[in-house]
């Protein structure tokens, strides 16, 4: 057992993974490589939390392009 990739995309700044740790099966979130942090602990949970965080991030990030 291990991590597996289960949904990635690339925004105009970043590259967001989504990944699933068989071991916990908790989904967690990679930004650029680095695991997402929030409070100082790696953000987990059920694959829609995760999703939720990424669509968070992608639109904080637009709205600083605007």
């Amino acid at each position: 057992m291990g991590t597996l990739v289960v949904y990635s995309e690339d925004s105009a700044e970043h590259r967001y993974t989504i990944c699933l740790n068989e071991a916990s099966d908790h989904y967690f979130l990679i930004v650029d490589g680095k695991p997402y942090m929030e409070q100082g602990h790696l953000f987990v949970g059920t694959f829609d939390d995760v999703h939720d965080k990424l669509k968070e991030l992608r639109a904080a990030e637009d709205l600083k392009t605007i």
